[in-house]
């Protein structure tokens, strides 16, 4: 978790970085990340711009900014898989946690960057959210990561 928290931290307090990509044009609301009896401290949305994309879908980005002790909470990961979950649902697509700098769209769920991956939602699936670092670098996580690139492929043909 040493590493995981210093990546989150990095610039101060701890930002979630969280993705959609999907159907739905609009945002989730702030109060949206009020589940299980915790929120960020707060919540910033930034569209991100798909022209240099060949799929059509709208993708957005979701600052979660959290106080740096509030990582060590044993309760945050499961936080996280319901942001997830209702994130994916809203989108009519597909949620992700990702670090600070991981996102381009060449490399959305590839084996390059799946270790920068540290959650993710497919709507109608479960939520996963990896709180470790062994974990991250894993084989089985790499073959996750694929799974989700194959569900995007799907549902936004290129």
């Amino acid at each position: 978790m040493s590493s995981l928290k210093e990546a989150l931290t990095w610039s101060g307090p701890a930002v979630v970085v969280l993705f959609t990509v999907g159907r739905a044009a609009s945002a989730l609301e702030e109060d949206a990340f009020d589940v299980l009896g915790t929120r960020p401290d707060e919540v910033a949305v930034f569209p991100v711009s798909t022209e240099a994309w060949d799929r059509d879908a709208v993708v957005l980005a979701y600052d979660l900014t959290f106080e740096e002790g509030r990582l060590d909470d044993p309760g945050l990961p499961g936080h996280l898989r319901e942001c997830l979950r209702k994130a994916a649902a809203h989108a009519e697509g597909i949620a992700w946690l990702t670090f600070e700098g991981a996102f381009h769209f060449d490399h959305l769920f590839t084996d390059d960057i799946a270790d920068q991956v540290y959650g993710y939602c497919v709507v109608g699936g479960e939520p996963v959210v990896v709180w470790d670092d062994g974990t991250l670098k894993s084989d089985r996580w790499k073959r996750e990561i694929g799974d989700v690139r194959s569900a995007l492929d799907r549902a936004f043909p290129a």
